[in-house]
Parts: structure tokens; C-alpha cells; sequence
């Protein structure tokens, strides 16, 4: 297996993270760790994009084109949908309160 990059987050050390290849091309890579915070990077290890979360990242995943990505987190009705082609973040409020 050839090492593309590495991903050298100091927030990350120790703690569990979660990560996503964006599906179809596989230009995008998310990854959350215990920061509250979605990073996608590209094929070349540079950050495009991040997403503030007011929780723990609950799950991730892109659709089945991988045009967009979309994060549910703790502590949110949201849901948080980043757009590889615009390389913008919208929110969609679910209805769902939490407690």
C-alpha cells in the first residue's frame, strides 16, 4: 500500500476519529476527531473546507455521487450538509430536538 499523505492534527493524538472517502472519485477525505470540527481535505493531504459542529460527531457520509456530504452531531436538530462541487456548508434543520 503506497502512502498518499499524512494527516498531522495535534487535536487528533489519542483520541478516536471518524472518516469518510468521498464516494465515486475519491477527491475528498472528511475527518472528525474530539474537536467538534469536520476537516475535508483533498487527494493531496490540503484542508478545503471545515465544518463546526456544537457536539460530538454522531456519523458522516457522502451520497451516493459524492457530491455531498452530511454530518449529524450531538446537541443539534441539524444537519449539516457540505457541497463538494460549490465548497459550501448549508444546515438542514431535521425537526428532531434534542434533550
Amino acid at each position: 500500500m503506497k502512502r498518499i499523505f499524512s494527516l498531522l492534527e495535534k487535536t487528533w493524538l489519542g483520541a478516536p476519529i471518524q472518516f469518510a472517502w468521498q464516494k465515486t472519485s475519491g477527491n475528498y477525505l472528511a475527518v472528525t476527531g474530539a474537536d467538534y470540527i469536520v476537516k475535508i481535505f483533498d487527494r493531496h493531504g490540503q484542508k478545503r473546507s471545515e465544518i463546526n459542529l456544537p457536539g460530538n460527531c454522531v456519523a458522516m457520509d457522502w451520497d451516493k455521487d459524492g457530491d455531498v456530504l452530511a454530518v449529524i452531531a450531538e446537541k443539534s436538530s441539524c444537519i449539516y450538509l457540505w457541497d463538494a462541487n460549490t465548497n459550501k456548508t448549508s444546515q438542514l434543520d431535521n425537526g428532531m430536538r434534542h434533550k
